[in-house]
């Protein structure tokens, strides 16, 4: 079991195209802080699987990419890549 878990269980019941979290909204869902590179680095936020990193195992498994990432903002947007699962409602947050 992974710490992002959490977050893909959440991303898998998302109905729209997108959703934008804070990054406070994602400790809230992770029950823990992100790491300080998270908060650093936008390469933290990658969508490069081969690497392996954890977090991006989760987003990528739960049908989403991160993208729009604001290190200045503390907001990250996730996007739908499985279009089948999107359905018809609107983009979202939390």
């Amino acid at each position: 079991m992974s710490v992002y878990d959490p977050l893909r269980q959440k991303l898998e019941t998302i109905q729209g195209a997108s959703l934008r979290l804070s990054f406070a909204d994602l400790e809230a869902i992770l029950g823990k802080p992100l790491p300080v590179s998270a908060y650093k680095f936008t390469a933290w936020w990658g969508n490069n699987c081969k690497v392996g990193h954890a977090q991006t195992l989760a987003w990528l498994r739960a049908g989403f990419k991160a993208r729009s990432v604001s290190l200045k903002n503390h907001t990250v947007e996730f996007h739908r890549v499985d279009k089948s699962r999107s359905g018809n409602r609107q983009s979202g947050t939390v």
